[in-house]
């Protein structure tokens, strides 16, 4: 069996692809610029642009035909700082593309084949701003909030039959290099000490655990955060 990590940058994307691999899975990770890190066995990747429908379809289809579907995260975000008199129909655009358009040519291309065999898990990763627009973060928020209405309608549309669809919002900045460079060397430590950051690697656990369970007893929407994250 196969699982489709879309968005698979160094860190959360990583750590989604290295347990999937470890579970047994064929893993095939999609991302816009080739990665420096080691790939451990049974990860793959390629680039992939999901804002054009025609090369998810290939991309999917070339999956296939090593193995079928079963679990496939769509973790491609936008995340852009704008106030909204400074936000350009470029920028807002483009965010809702990476974020939202992107979503919707996921969801047809890999939901329609495991619809069709009645079984499989689909994950959108979210944020903060899929559930509230805080000022500065108008093109960010409205992208993802898109991405998960898109996740709910799915939910409906393929739970009958037998799609798990989950959305996850992450809720708390998450230990990566990118917010390290953010915050700074300071900050960042203090943060660290204090429990300020999600561990890549608890995500991919969490993701997984969706995966995992009975029919009976899905969960939709999850939220993740640090224990010390306000909310």
């Amino acid at each position: 069996m196969a699982a489709i990590v879309a968005g698979a940058g160094d860190s959360t994307g990583m750590a989604l692809a290295r347990l999937f691999s470890s579970k047994g899975l064929l893993v095939f990770g999609a991302r816009r610029r080739p990665t420096t890190q080691e790939l451990p066995e049974g990860v793959s990747m390629c680039s992939v642009d999901f804002r054009q429908e025609d090369a998810v379809e290939g991309f999917v289809d070339s999956v296939e035909t090593a193995a079928p579907i079963t679990l496939a995260v769509h973790n491609i975000g936008a995340n852009v700082h704008f106030k909204v008199f400074d936000t350009t129909e470029r920028v807002y655009r483009k965010t809702w593309e990476l974020a939202a358009l992107s979503s919707l040519f996921f969801a047809k291309s890999i939901g329609k084949r495991m619809a069709e065999r009645g079984r499989g898990t689909l994950i959108f990763t979210g944020a903060t701003a899929s559930t509230r627009g805080a000022a500065g973060f108008s093109a960010f928020a409205g992208a993802m909030s898109a991405k998960r209405s898109l996740a709910q309608s799915l939910a409906r549309e393929l739970g009958a039959k037998g799609v798990h669809v989950a959305h996850v919002v992450i809720d708390g900045p998450i230990d990566t290099p990118f917010v390290r460079q953010i915050l700074g060397d300071t900050k960042y430590a203090s943060m660290r000490e204090q429990g300020g950051l999600i561990d890549p690697d608890a995500i991919a656990a969490a993701y997984w655990s969706l995966h995992e369970q009975k029919p009976s007893a899905w969960t939709h929407e999850m939220d993740l955060r640090p224990y010390s994250e306000r909310f």
